[in-house]
C-alpha cells in the first residue's frame, strides 16, 4: 500500500462522521450519503491537495459544501422542470428529498433561518451544526476570522429576530382563533 492509500484512509477514518453529518444536516439522508461519498472522492482525487492535520476538516467541509451547493442546484433544476412539465399537462417527476418536520419549535427556527441570506444560513450551519469556532469558519469559508465573527454575530441577531417575529404572529393568530386570551 501506498502512503497516498495510508493517507486517505487516515483522512476518511478521522472525518467521515463529521463530513456525513454536515451533509445530513443539509440535504436528504440518500442525498447524505452521496454528498459524502462525492466528498471524499474528491479528496481522493485531489489528495495532494488536502492540508495535513485538522485543516484537513475545514478542506472537506468547503469540499462538502460545493458538493451540497451543486446538489440543491439539481434539485431547483429538477422543481423547475416539474413546473415546465405541470404547464404542459405532464406528470412532474416526484422530488425525493422531501423532509417533514414535526416539532413547531424546530419548524419556526427552520422557518427563521430561510429567512436569512445564504451566507447568514450558512455560517450558523457551520457555528451551530457543526460546533465549529470562528476561526475554523474562515477557512470553510475562506473569509478572515473577523468576517466570519460579524458574518456569524449578524446572522444570530437576524436569526432571533425572524424567530421572536414567527413566535409573536403564530401567538396572537392562536388567541385571536380562540376568542382572545380569557
Amino acid at each position: 500500500m501506498s502512503s497516498i492509500d495510508d493517507r486517505f484512509r487516515q483522512i476518511y477514518g478521522s472525518y467521515f462522521k463529521e463530513v456525513h453529518a454536515y451533509c445530513r444536516r443539509r440535504t436528504t439522508p440518500d442525498g447524505a450519503d452521496d454528498a459524502t461519498a462525492e466528498t471524499f472522492l474528491i479528496a481522493w482525487r485531489r489528495i495532494d491537495r488536502v492540508p495535513e492535520g485538522p485543516e484537513a476538516l475545514m478542506w472537506l467541509y468547503r469540499t462538502a459544501r460545493g458538493v451540497v451547493s451543486n446538489t440543491w442546484r439539481g434539485a431547483l433544476r429538477q422543481k423547475n422542470l416539474n413546473r415546465k412539465l405541470a404547464g404542459l399537462g405532464l406528470d412532474p417527476v416526484p422530488m425525493t428529498d422531501e423532509v417533514v418536520i414535526l416539532r413547531h419549535d424546530v419548524d419556526r427556527i427552520l422557518q427563521a433561518l430561510s429567512r436569512l441570506r445564504a451566507k447568514e444560513q450558512e455560517v450558523l450551519r457551520l457555528a451551530e451544526w457543526e460546533d465549529l469556532s470562528p476561526r475554523e469558519i474562515a477557512a470553510v469559508l475562506d473569509i478572515s476570522p473577523e468576517a466570519a465573527r460579524q458574518r456569524l454575530s449578524r446572522a444570530r441577531a437576524g436569526l432571533a429576530r425572524h424567530y421572536n417575529r414567527l413566535f409573536s404572529d403564530a401567538h396572537s393568530h392562536s388567541i385571536a382563533q380562540e376568542g382572545g386570551m380569557w
